[in-house]
């Protein structure tokens, strides 16, 4: 999935975390009608909010406002209802849920859970971990999914959906595409952090694009 990036302002975001304390997914709504994640993004860089989320999700486009290695304050509150899920150790989704007559706009929930699929893989985060807003601090959000849980269980069907028949895995360094594909791969394997000596790999196409996007975030050292 290609996600375009625009950092928030330093004022609303907080410190660097390790990526290994992410554990929770949350997912929130803009409450706008009619917007869009670049809208979201602009906003966020140029306003000092005193709030944050990661990403910005719409039928369009994802737009990265604060980094995973930095922690969104996306789920703050004075009393908490989950044990667990708070902003240091959970990523933040927005979806532009709300078109500008105030209906739903499902292509933004799908492109949303396409991402929340690749955040869950990349974080070993299982579904029963990705949780809204409401579930975390009892605020209405995302609206939508809180008056309808039905609409909030499609989502939940949607990140467990069965893709493997239609995945394309890799067996062999070979069979990956010429490039950065195959050079991060490579690499991996030079540094022993995928066994085998590039055969026998069985990598699919969405975990080769998170190595390539873990790569060019610097994440491996």
């Amino acid at each position: 999935m290609e996600i375009n990036s625009k950092t928030a302002r330093k004022d609303n975001f907080g410190a660097v975390r390790a990526v290994e304390s992410i554990r929770f997914i949350a997912v929130h709504y803009t409450g706008n009608w009619g917007d869009t994640a670049k809208n979201n993004a602009d906003y966020f860089a140029r306003e000092r909010v005193g709030a944050s989320a990661h990403y910005f999700v719409d039928e369009s486009e994802v737009w990265r406002s604060v980094s995973d290695e930095r922690t969104a304050w996306h789920v703050g509150a004075n009393r908490y209802y989950h044990p667990e899920c708070r902003n240091a150790n959970s990523i933040g989704v927005e979806i532009c849920m709300q078109d500008k007559q105030g209906l739903l706009r499902q292509p933004s929930i799908d492109r949303a859970a396409e991402l929340v699929r690749e955040l869950m893989q990349r974080y070993r985060i299982p579904a029963e971990r990705v949780v809204r807003h409401y579930d975390v601090t009892h605020k209405l959000c995302p609206a939508p999914m809180v008056s309808d849980p039905a609409l909030w269980q499609g989502f939940q069907r949607q990140l467990v959906q069965e893709v493997e028949n239609e995945m394309k895995y890799y067996e062999t360094i070979d069979e990956i595409p010429a490039g950065e594909l195959r050079d991060t791969v490579q690499m991996l394997i030079d540094r022993k952090a995928i066994a085998g000596n590039g055969s026998g790999l069985h990598l699919s196409e969405d975990m080769v694009r998170m190595m390539v996007y873990n790569r060019r975030m610097g994440l491996y050292r």
